[in-house]
């Protein structure tokens, strides 16, 4: 009899949890959504559902993202296979984040754009194919809501790696998160830059974006004699590393972007979505088709009528000069630019 009564118990218990899941989870999911953040915490399931790999075993794949179709429909084709993109690993540690079973050409093919084998996988010596690994190394806390926030979409590096005890501090823009890794002397512990020269960008872009070039802290007047910009672009305004370089797929060396879609972003969206395309000309050192999207001048002189390549004219293209010529990763000598 005291085995029937243990065993009643345990029924009488599975059906209450199943009632709670029924009524309770749906409230929760939706609490998590509105946090800042998808990925669960161990107060998930009020906390008897944290540790669990298997979210099958609490959610009804039908009963999930009803309010969200474009959500729903990745998920009821590829299953629970799509939760810890989103969502994290819910303190089961072997499970691994899967941001590419829906980050892909074929399921969200304009989050991002993922075309070109060139790509930042964290090695620099040769193109690799991205992993879901890599995507949470920048976006680890990414609320999924289709705006780009600083404090939510990206990972806070610490800017002194080597202080332990030092708090992270919150970015003032995108740039401060690309040179909390893109530097000389105080690089993240975990992903350090090797291989690269005294001049390699990948290391000399923080003296650049605060010392000399004009794309990045801005000084002087900014009323030089190249005038003419597109957009909401100006000499004042700080051009972001992201404006010209794609994280998640070009054809162009350096993560030029090879597509207006992929990057120039304060430009009118009719002109950015036409789209313009950008191939860097003369083996990989011709930049004009890339500044063209811009840059362009007022007085026309020194070939501006002449198109780049793209359907762009504006910059200086006489017999096929290349912006960097003169003006190296931005503007390095002549004032204003």
């Amino acid at each position: 009899m005291k085995i029937i009564a243990v065993t009643a118990m345990r029924h009488v218990k599975s059906l209450i949890f199943l009632i709670c899941l029924v009524f309770v989870m749906p409230i929760q999911a939706k609490t998590v959504s509105q946090n800042g953040s998808l990925l669960l915490t161990p107060s998930h399931g009020m906390g008897s559902a944290w540790g669990k790999a298997n979210c099958q075993s609490c959610h009804a794949l039908q009963r999930l993202h009803e309010t969200v179709p474009k959500t729903k429909a990745i998920v009821d084709k590829k299953k629970f296979v799509t939760c810890t993109g989103c969502h994290g690993d819910n303190g089961a540690k072997k499970t691994e984040p899967q941001c590419l079973v829906c980050h892909n050409p074929q399921d969200m093919p304009a989050n991002p754009f993922r075309t070109g084998k060139h790509r930042h996988d964290f090695d620099a010596s040769k193109d690799l194919p991205t992993i879901s690994r890599h995507c949470v190394v920048c976006h680890d806390a990414s609320n999924m809501n289709g705006k780009f926030e600083l404090d939510i979409d990206l990972t806070t590096f610490s800017d002194k790696p080597n202080k332990p005890t030092e708090t992270p501090t919150p970015y003032k823009d995108q740039n401060e998160f690309c040179l909390r890794c893109h530097n000389r002397n105080h690089q993240q512990k975990n992903y350090p830059i090797i291989h690269a020269g005294r001049s390699d960008q990948s290391i000399a872009a923080e003296d650049d974006y605060r010392k000399i070039d004009k794309h990045g802290v801005p000084e002087g007047l900014g009323d030089g004699i190249y005038n003419g910009l597109r957009g909401e672009y100006n000499y004042k305004a700080i051009v972001d590393c992201v404006d010209c370089h794609t994280m998640h797929g070009t054809t162009n060396k350096g993560l030029i972007i090879d597509d207006s879609r992929k990057g120039v972003f304060l430009l009118d969206s009719k002109f950015r979505n036409k789209p313009y395309s950008v191939n860097l000309l003369e083996n990989d050192t011709n930049y004009s088709q890339l500044c063209v999207l811009c840059h362009n001048m007022k007085t026309v002189s020194d070939g501006g009528e002449i198109d780049t390549g793209n359907g762009l004219s504006g910059v200086h293209f006489n017999n096929g000069s290349d912006c960097v010529t003169c003006h190296n990763h931005g503007e390095r000598v002549q004032k204003g630019l």
